[in-house]
Parts: C-alpha cells; sequence; structure tokens
C-alpha cells in the first residue's frame, strides 16, 4: 500500500509541474557595433569578453561575441549568453578590426576596450518570455551596449 501511494504521489507530482523557459538561468550581452553616420552594424569584427585587473588580461576563459542570429528578438547585433550569475565585475568588451579594402583603400576601425556591468546582463527568460507576448512584439525588450567606431585609412607611404 505504502508503494502505491508513492507511486501515484510521484506521478501526481509530475502533471502539476510547471514548463520552464528554455533559457532558464541564462543571460544574454547584446552589443551593437555601428558608424557615426550608419546604424548598420559593423560585420567582420573579432569581439571577445575578458577580464582585466590593474590594466592587465587575466588568465580567464575568453568568450567570443557571435553575430549570427539565434534568437526571434536579435536582428544583426553582436551577443553571447552568459549564466545568471557570471559576475561583470573587471569585465570588457575588446573589439578588434581587420583590414578591410574599399574603393579610396584600405582601412580599419583599431581596436577599442569598453568596460561593462550587471546593468549589461539580461535575463534570457525574461526577454524571451516577454517577446512571445503579443502586446511587446513591437517594443524593444532590452537595450545594447552601443559603441560608435570611426574608421581609420592606411595611407601608403610606398606611392
Amino acid at each position: 500500500m505504502k508503494k502505491l501511494l508513492i507511486l501515484l504521489v510521484f506521478l501526481i507530482s509530475n502533471f502539476m509541474s510547471s514548463q520552464q523557459c528554455p533559457y532558464d538561468g541564462s543571460s544574454i550581452i547584446v552589443l551593437k557595433v555601428h558608424e557615426r553616420d550608419n546604424e548598420n552594424t559593423i560585420g567582420n569584427l573579432h569581439v571577445t569578453l575578458i577580464k582585466k585587473k590593474n590594466g592587465k588580461v587575466k588568465k580567464s576563459p575568453i568568450t567570443i561575441l557571435y553575430q549570427m542570429v539565434n534568437f526571434p528578438f536579435i536582428s544583426d547585433e553582436y551577443w553571447v549568453q552568459v549564466p545568471n550569475d557570471f559576475k561583470m565585475e573587471d569585465m570588457y568588451l575588446k573589439i578588434e578590426s581587420v583590414y578591410q579594402f574599399e574603393d579610396s583603400g584600405y582601412f580599419s576601425y583599431g581596436t577599442t576596450e569598453i568596460k561593462v556591468s550587471e546593468s549589461d546582463k539580461y535575463a534570457l527568460c525574461d526577454l524571451y518570455d516577454s517577446y512571445q507576448n503579443d502586446e511587446i512584439i513591437e517594443k524593444r525588450v532590452y537595450y545594447p551596449i552601443e559603441v560608435v567606431l570611426e574608421k581609420k585609412h592606411v595611407s601608403s607611404e610606398n606611392e
């Protein structure tokens, strides 16, 4: 009889559990990098999340931000998914550009480092659940870190 009662309690508890958000325990950091006169995100950048203390990069896992779209609320921004308890203390975004060519010659955006904080991290379950709500779809449910870069043209000294 005890076994039957335990089995019954177990079965009822399984049916009563609510469905969790698929991103439970995860947060997202989003970065929008563009030029002053152009709101389109600059592609081909190497963006990493690094830990620095006293001006030196600490030996810690370096996290790369992606630009491919995996979430319905992200357009062309760079993003990275981190645990909710990820400590943002002493964290920086390092943005590096490779040399590219256009009609006026070679250019680069250089290297930029930006300090990030806890307020730059958004819980994914809140975002994902809010985005699924029809009333909120037209509104922005997060605010990306916005970085404005300037092209640096490379002059040829051999001309």
